[in-house]
Formats: structure tokens, sequence, C-alpha cells
């Protein structure tokens, strides 16, 4: 969730441009026919900023958590310490340390606050540790039953571990937590190996989780292997017919799992206190999801669209329309005090100043989430006069993120508008907003 009002273009608007490290980079996956990719900065971060071991900033705080996505302190002889994640020198840093007077390992682990689905690439560039430990970057559901891994290296310089320190890790997996069971892909295929030690530079490695049954997996731009069908992706129906399907947050961690451990595959006190063996270094992650073109295309990471956001917590004006629904006691939007909003009912509704910077035909989209049934939409008013209403889908939970737009886009003039946005529909507890998006399409 962004803070501030952000605009994201390839030619200069003063102090308020962001040129992402990934700029100039495409996607190279395809996004299919009439399709085109376009960034989810809600999940996208270059971390070029500040956020101490101790304390993090609000900055890390609008898109990631410290920690795991539930209360689990991480497998084998892992304990994860939120002072041992910063953003520091343009990378998030991931530190293993020896956890004073055990044999266990303090690492860090960060999540994503919002979760993304399909169809979607999902990209990161990172150099990973020199340890036996996994170093991952990687999605999962909020339920810990679908799993899909982007990074997942071991790549320490003993001798002993040559294969490992060799190969990356592609896969995915699927549970049934009671009584566990677990699957993934054991095909050689899934072990990449292309001459490089992956410990020794930076790479980039990439995911599109295309539908439930297919993922694609790219090494520094080049397609290296694709996973599509139900006897690879779910052969055992774990998912009870519905494949890689749900909602996954991003987690970014270092781990000592106990199928290492076990077998006396463990890190060292030396190993542990060397900064230059211990650190994991990600430059940036980039997520997109593809869209309907109408503007002759954008590859992915050139920066050529203009998108313009502000929180749904900005406001500057709130009220409602309508009758008091029992139970809400806010008139109003209410904010959750993390930029979005929440207990928001039939009615509500909210002001925004949204600035443009140039005249032309833009796309509003809202991210929302709510697990309600029945009719869920956002109305939305420009400047007094009603522009259409966004219908919105029930997604998995009302912090389960995802995207709806209007479906038609529109001419509008550049400079400050004022933007009104109200739930409606036919459901009483409607969204939880998260961020209000104009996309710039055509001149």
């Amino acid at each position: 969730m962004k803070k501030l009002l952000c605009i994201a273009a390839v030619t200069a608007y003063g102090s308020m441009v962001h040129a992402a490290d990934w700029d100039g980079i495409p996607v190279p996956a395809d996004p299919g026919a009439g399709k085109s990719w376009q960034l989810v900065d809600s999940v996208s971060d270059d971390f070029n900023y500040s956020a101490p071991a101790n304390g993090k900033s609000p900055t890390f705080y609008n898109q990631w958590s410290e920690g795991f996505i539930n209360s689990w302190q991480g497998p084998g002889l892992t304990d994860y310490h939120n002072p041992n994640s910063e953003v520091t020198g343009g990378n998030l840093v991931i530190k293993a340390t020896r956890k004073p007077n055990t044999n266990q390992v303090y690492t860090g682990a960060i999540h994503s606050n919002d979760s993304i689905q399909y169809p979607v690439y999902i990209e990161t560039r990172v150099k990973v540790m020199d340890q036996v430990l996994a170093n991952a970057v990687w999605m999962l559901s909020s339920d810990s039953t679908e799993e899909i891994d982007i990074v997942e290296s071991y790549s320490s310089s003993r001798p002993d571990q040559t294969w490992f320190s060799e190969r990356m890790h592609l896969s995915h997996h699927v549970f049934i937590r009671d009584p566990f069971q677990d699957y993934q892909p054991k095909d050689s295929g899934s072990w990449y190996t292309d001459g490089r030690i992956w410990r020794d530079q930076f790479s980039r490695v990439g995911v599109y989780w295309r539908d439930p049954w297919h993922l694609e997996y790219y090494i520094d731009g080049q397609l290296v292997r694709t996973v599509s069908g139900p006897d690879i992706i779910d052969p055992y129906d774990y998912t009870n017919g519905t494949g890689l399907s749900k909602p996954m947050q991003i987690i970014v961690d270092a781990e000592d799992q106990d199928w290492r451990s076990d077998n006396g595959i463990m890190a060292t006190d030396a190993e542990l206190s060397d900064p230059s063996k211990n650190r994991m270094y990600v430059d940036w992650i980039r997520v997109y999801k593809p869209v309907t073109q109408t503007n002759g295309g954008n590859s992915g990471g050139s920066g050529s669209d203009v998108s313009v956001s502000t929180d749904f917590g900005a406001f500057f004006a709130t009220g409602k329309d309508g009758s008091p629904v029992a139970g809400d006691n806010v008139e109003g939007f209410n904010p959750s005090g993390q930029g979005n909003i929440n207990y928001n009912t039939l009615g509500d509704w909210g002001d925004y100043s949204i600035t443009l910077p140039e005249d032309g035909r833009y796309r509003v989209e809202v991210n929302v989430a709510s697990p309600s049934s029945g009719t869920l939409a956002a109305e939305v008013t420009i400047d007094g006069v009603y522009v259409g209403q966004i219908n919105i889908s029930a997604t998995d939970g009302w912090e389960s993120y995802q995207t709806f737009s209007l479906d038609s886009d529109f001419f509008i003039g550049a400079g400050t508008h004022t933007v009104r946005i109200k739930s409606a529909g036919n459901t009483n507890w409607q969204w939880n907003g998260d961020v209000i998006r104009f996309v710039k399409v055509t001149d």
C-alpha cells in the first residue's frame, strides 16, 4: 500500500517520478493475445530506501510485514528473528546468525501484506548466501496448502555441497494438512543448472503462474522449465480438482530445514558469523498482471504507461448515503491505520484528490478484498460527474486483495481532480479497500 500519491512514467515529472530498477527489462513471458503487462505496484519493490534491522520504516511496512504469514517460527532449526532482515544499499538483506546458547539459527523473514493470484508474473533479482541453508523467495496460500517456489537455493561453498551450489530448485507444493501429505515434482528438471554457482552473482528468477495448471520458470529472461497439467501439478488430487488456485502472499526468508539438519548438514558458528557468507541480497521483486491491450501494449518494465495511485485511507472527506448498517459504528470509510479501509458498508464513500500529469484515456482500478456473497461494487464519480460502477467479485478473505476495474476507459484532462468512490450493490458488508489507481492507456 503506497502512502503517497505516486506517478510512474518514462518522462520526468519533477520530484514525483520514480524510476524502478527493472525499467527497461522486458517481462519475458507472453501475456497472451491482445494482452499487455501491467505492474502490480502494491507487491513490487526495488528496495531503494532504508529500513533498519530494528523498527524498519513506514515505507517498508507499506508493503511488507516481518516474520511469517502466521505465528510459525520456521522449519527445523530455524528461528525467524525480525532484526535479521533490513533494507540497505538498495537491497533487501536477509541474514543468518546463531541464536545465542543454542544450536538454532536466527534468520530473517518477511512477507507481503497483499496476496496475488493467477494470472501473474513474478520475478526477483537475487544473490544468495554461501550457506547450507535454504535461501528462498516463494509464495504461499493463507491456509498453507498451496505453494509456488520462485527462488530456492542451497549454495554453500563446502566441497561436499557442490551439486546443490550449482542448482536452483524450481518447484511447487500442494499439501493436505491433516493428516499431513505433501506433493512436489521430483523430476530432474526441477533442479535447474547452467554451469553457474548461484552464490557468486545476482540472477533473475521468475515464474509465470498462468493458471491453476500451468507454471513457467524463467532465468535471466530465458524460459527454462514448464510445468503444466494435473499429472505434474497435482497428481494425487490434494486440491480437489482446483490446482494452484488460491491467492498467495510473497515470502522472502532463509531456512535451516530439517531434511538437511537431520542428515548432519548444519550451519557452523564460523559460517554464521562471516558477513561474506551469511547474507542474501534481493535487489528487487516485480509483479505483473496481464490486462487487455488498448494502447499498443507494454512489454513490461519499460515504464511507458502513466500510473497514479493513492491509498483508500487517504480520503480528505467521507460520509454515507442511505441507512446505517447494524454493527457498523463509523459513518463513512474507516481507516485501518495501515493505508487501507475496513468495516466498509453499503453507501459508504470517500473523496480523494488525484493529480494526473497528462491528458489521455485512463482506466480506473481498485484493489479490494471481500469474502461477502451478493453484489459488491464501487461507484466512481469524478468532479461531481458519475463515471461508472466497478463490479467486484468475492475474494478469498478480507485481506486477500485483488484488482478490479471499470469496464471502459475514458478521457480526462491533466490536473487535480476530486474522485469519489462509493460502495454499492446490494450487500450490507462490502469490501476492504487498499489502493485506487488511474492507469493511462492512450493519449
